[in-house]
């Protein structure tokens, strides 16, 4: 318990926590974009770790203000 408060004793450390949780929130709502869209390619780009840099951001801002439509361009 006192290690989990040690990682809330800065503001820094708790924004890059937020940032690190919410972009593998993003992650995983891309895949699950790409099972609803029925993307085979948007599932594969979701899962290799290069391309994590992208899908992460994309899903986050698409979880907060919805899915942009080049996404749906390209993919769907």
């Amino acid at each position: 318990m006192h290690r989990i408060s040690q990682l809330f004793a800065h503001p820094i450390k708790s924004i890059f926590l937020g940032c690190i949780v919410f972009l593998g929130l993003g992650n995983l709502y891309w895949l699950w974009l790409a099972i609803e869209l029925g993307s085979f390619m948007m599932f594969v780009i979701g899962l290799l770790p290069l391309f994590a840099m992208i899908t992460g951001p994309v899903g986050a801002w698409s979880l907060v203000f919805g899915l942009p439509l080049w996404v749906v361009d390209v993919f769907g």
